[in-house]
């Protein structure tokens, strides 16, 4: 279980020893001052203050909508003027605003003087990406590693809602930024649904504004809080899990209406992860999420989202089924977990790859759910880094012919980079090996086209005892967390 308190589980390939931060110079840039800032915390939000005008670094509006504008604002405790810094690597951090888990972005990647700094999701593309340098009157230079521009106050403003830009590197005040610690604690909440410090990971419908609902089968909703107790808000019957503070995850099953989750906490701060069981076959529980039920004088507080997104793109293996404790049993699961990563299930019993009378994930992992009827889902709410795809065990009972599996796989790996241009995308060879040929020559395709971000996983021998699965197919409990800790450290080198 992965809170959103500082991580409880290591990561794989790089527990052995601490991981060395390349501070350098980006390519191709005028060296005005001194080198990149070595004193910016990833675990600290900041308000970004304009030397110039003493205005800060704001969302407009506090809008949690792609594309809004970075404006200036007087400086407030307001959770759309606080920012973290997550790191890109080689001296370069994407900025992240807190009340919408986005970041600061060149629109459309220009690379004119003017241009807007938007907030966009996260991909980690070289336009949402900025070098730190460190200046002699203890501020700092942003500069966007795709324009080699600086933020900019733009026109030298000093009035509340004007516009923040990119301009040529001049060493000026308008130009220069203090990052500001937020006090700690940062700005407390409600746990309604629309309180920022409440964070949704998967395929979450918003559209009702009195209930969430979970899609597929792998969403969670975390936050950080205080008070000696916390309950949620339900709509419908349904199984539900939590876990608090990082513990295991536990059952409530059956559960509606205003349910109690832990009574007799100690004082200070504490966590929550809860998700349910999926809707799907003979199962049709209400996944709807109305909020966090706080205690008297309790509050939410912020929480760091972690860098990674990994989205599991399959069938019934994908979901956990029909192990009873999914999907926190899963392989996905397990891997999102053990990276310390978000991470997701999009997947449905006896889904194939191919629409072809079949959930053909090909198609349906474009939507929101299962039981929607078109392609609702909207990729701008979040991006993931890593997407696993595991379909085919199913095709072959839907006559889908070799040919026709390898070239629609394609179809989906063509599908999966338009709707993530920047994730790493993982194809893996079924545990059966059905149409294990043709999927390696569809990644095989895909990276001969020129993406280079596409791998195929060759699952060969992970599930060699009895007791792996329940079945001839499903794998057992044991069976995933063998898969788990194969799966794991091939996804740790690219992310």
């Amino acid at each position: 279980m992965r809170s959103p308190a500082p991580p409880r589980r290591p990561r794989l390939a790089r527990w052995l020893a601490a991981a060395a931060v390349a501070v350098c110079t980006a390519a191709g840039l005028t060296v005005l001052t001194a080198a990149p800032a070595a004193a910016v915390e990833t675990d600290v939000w900041y308000r970004i203050v304009n030397d110039h005008s003493g205005l800060a670094v704001s969302i407009q509006n506090g809008s949690t909508t792609a594309g809004a504008t970075a404006v200036l604002a007087s400086p407030s405790n307001a959770a759309d003027q606080q920012f973290r810094f997550v790191d890109s690597g080689g001296g370069h951090y994407r900025i992240q605003a807190r009340h919408s888990n986005q970041v600061l972005d060149v629109y459309a990647k220009s690379t004119a003087n003017g241009a807007d700094v938007v907030q966009w999701a996260d991909n980690n593309g070289a336009n949402q990406q900025w070098q730190v340098n460190d200046q002699s009157d203890g501020s700092v230079e942003l500069v966007n590693r795709n324009s080699g521009k600086a933020l900019d106050n733009w026109a030298a403003a000093t009035t509340p809602g004007s516009r923040v830009s990119q301009y040529d590197r001049n060493n000026r005040e308008t130009q220069h930024w203090k990052l500001v610690p937020v006090e700690s604690g940062g700005a407390t909440g409600n746990g309604s649904l629309t309180d920022p410090n409440v964070q949704y990971y998967g395929r979450w419908n918003t559209a009702d504004a009195s209930w969430y609902t979970m899609g597929w089968a792998g969403g969670y909703v975390e936050t950080a809080f205080t008070g000696s107790s916390i309950g949620v808000k339900l709509r419908g019957t349904i199984d539900m899990y939590y876990s608090i503070d990082g513990g295991a995850e536990t059952w409530m099953r059956g559960v509606s209406g205003n349910a109690t989750v832990r009574t007799g906490l100690s004082p200070g701060a504490h966590t929550i992860r809860i998700g349910f069981r999926e809707r799907a076959g003979s199962y049709n529980g209400d996944p709807a999420f109305g909020g966090f039920l706080l205690a008297p004088g309790g509050s939410t507080a912020a929480s760091a989202r972690p860098a990674n997104f990994i989205e599991f793109i399959g069938d019934s293996i994908t979901v956990g089924q029909p192990n009873g404790d999914r999907p926190f049993t899963a392989y996905g699961y397990l891997v999102g977990d053990n990276l310390n990563a978000g991470h997701t299930q999009v997947a449905q019993g006896g889904a194939c790859l191919v629409s072809q009378d079949c959930y053909g994930m090909m198609d349906w992992f474009r939507r929101s759910s299962a039981w929607v009827s078109g392609d609702d889902w909207d990729f701008s709410r979040y991006q993931a880094t890593a997407v696993v795809i595991n379909l085919g065990t199913n095709d072959v009972g839907h006559g889908v012919s070799g040919a026709q599996f390898q070239q629609n796989y394609i179809v989906m790996l063509e599908r999966v980079r338009q709707a993530y241009p920047n994730a790493q995308i993982f194809a893996m060879e079924t545990f059966r090996g059905r149409y294990s040929a043709e999927t390696q020559a569809a990644v095989n395709a895909r990276v001969g086209a020129g993406d280079a971000k596409v791998h195929f996983v060759d699952t060969t021998g992970w599930l060699p005892d009895s007791g792996d699965l329940v079945d001839s197919v499903h794998p057992s409990d044991q069976g995933h967390r063998k898969i788990a800790n194969r799966l794991t450290p091939i996804i740790d080198q690219y992310i």
